[in-house]
């Protein structure tokens, strides 16, 4: 059965403008982002109703490379003169593709995925397509879209100033991972909201995976079914991304093994990890561009770049489970002690859901923003000093106000006690004037007691249940 496709309005709409701009001029779009994040699904979708051609590239020889485009686009035009023609250069390729396209009343549209894998393959081929570009297709009515996995690769080669295509594109995208309000669309709304944000706790949205697992189970059902047996499609899942991504993975998957365990400190990574510190910085740093890794710092510093509290975490979700959960008890599982997996540490799957609806809650509470019960924050995050932290705050300079946020997944509903607690910390948090305009925030999964709720009406606090925004 055909899987329905779900989601993407704002891409695709992005998508179609440049369609409609390809009437007139030749448009050509890059669209990138991280392994699985669903770029192939929507620009199929896309084209699914237009006259276009799909190439993906494949790891290979230039030669290959060439070849398999030009039979690709002679399937495509159903051009057997194409097919049997022997092209010397990408150069040629193009002119001809040119040819076909002339005297076009509507857009044609060209895909070519995984670009990388070209440019791997030739160092000069983003400046073959640059030509091609100026000289056979930019006055066409084409629409041209370039795709690609390695971020660092779509940057180097197509995004950054000194990039041969660098002025040539008329638009780009980075398609991000969806967040919990697209990531529960794949499960249906009838699903409960602790079983749909569990998976999207471990899913961090990825279409791919939200597509594997069911909402109307479990999270331990769901990994049980879709993620501990041997040979599961998720089983191997971060060896894989990490295997085509680095020639050489073993530093980085010991980086990442310890970030799992909670060693999050550059310290205690070159301690964990045995790397020095002289080189940790440059695998941290690859880790960061692939959004693999994030580096954390309270919201209210001012300068970033010199903070001496800085911390690391897995910014992708599914990794983050995966070294925190699955690496550290292989043993076990592959002993199909599974029982004993969940029974002797089933609470760091609690904490992952839970540090996950931390994270969440800045979606929902843009939410607030949007319904005017909040003013708008330019940066929403967490805060910490060596005393206490704080959930979320957000903070806005232009208006002086600053937001305080407390966020529970628990089975309990929230008391006012946790309200007093929140104002307490929030005295800690030196930013902004002594007139600063404080707004307090509290998101709970199981709601909220009746005392809390009289409370938080009275004093203006916004309150959030599960994903929710609870009318004042």
């Amino acid at each position: 059965m055909k899987e329905q496709f779900v989601g993407r309005e704002k891409e695709l709409a992005w998508l179609e403008t440049g369609y409609r701009a390809a009437h007139s001029e030749g448009q050509l779009l890059i669209l990138y982002g991280k392994r699985r994040v669903g770029k192939t699904e929507l620009a199929k979708h896309f084209i699914s109703s237009k006259d276009s051609i799909y190439f993906v590239a494949e790891k290979g020889t230039p030669q290959d490379q060439l070849k398999t485009a030009k039979n690709t686009f002679a399937d495509g035009f159903n051009d057997e003169v194409m097919r049997n023609a022997t092209f010397e250069s990408w150069r040629d390729l193009f002119r001809y593709i040119g040819q076909k396209l002339d005297g076009r009343k509507k857009p044609f549209v060209l895909v070519f995925d995984e670009f990388p894998y070209l440019a791997e393959s030739d160092g000069a081929m983003s400046s073959y397509f640059q030509i091609g570009w100026d000289e056979f297709l930019k006055d066409k009515k084409v629409l041209m879209v370039l795709m690609g996995s390695s971020i660092s690769m779509m940057y180097k080669h197509a995004l950054l100033h000194s990039a041969p295509l660098y002025g040539r594109r008329t638009g780009q995208w980075m398609l991000e991972p969806f967040n919990y309000a697209g990531a529960k669309l794949f499960h249906g709304a009838h699903n409960a909201f602790v079983n749909t944000f569990s998976l999207y706790a471990i899913t961090g949205g990825i279409p791919a995976y939200e597509r594997v697992f069911r909402g109307n189970k479990t999270l331990e059902g769901n990994l049980r079914r879709f993620v501990l047996p041997e040979g599961s499609y998720l089983s191997v899942e971060p060896e894989l991304l990490l295997s085509e991504e680095f020639t050489n993975p073993r530093p980085y998957l010991s980086i990442l093994k310890a970030i799992g365990l909670g060693r999050t400190r550059f310290s205690e990574i070159v301690s964990e990890t045995g790397i020095g510190s002289t080189a940790l910085p440059g695998y941290l740093g690859t880790l960061l561009e692939l959004r693999l890794i994030k580096k954390e710092i309270p919201v209210t510093e001012k300068v970033p770049e010199t903070s001496k509290t800085s911390t690391y975490s897995l910014s992708d979700s599914f990794l983050r489970f995966y070294f925190s959960f699955i690496y550290p008890h292989s043993s076990l599982i592959k002993g199909g002690s599974i029982d004993a997996l969940f029974s002797r540490h089933g609470e760091i799957l609690q904490q992952l859901v839970a540090k996950a609806y931390e994270d969440a809650a800045k979606q929902f509470i843009e939410h607030a923003m949007q319904d005017e019960l909040l003013p708008h924050f330019d940066k929403l995050d967490r805060w910490w000093n060596k005393n206490c932290e704080i959930d979320v705050v957000g903070v806005n300079d232009s208006e002086q106000a600053i937001l305080f946020t407390e966020v529970k997944w628990t089975n309990q509903k929230m008391h006012s006690r946790i309200l007093d607690g929140l104002k307490e910390k929030s005295v800690q948090v030196k930013w902004g004037t002594a007139e600063r305009k404080e707004y307090y925030c509290l998101v709970s999964k199981s709601g909220f007691t009746d005392e809390l709720i009289k409370k938080a009406k009275a004093e203006g606090v916004v309150l959030i249940q599960e994903d929710r925004v609870l009318a004042q």
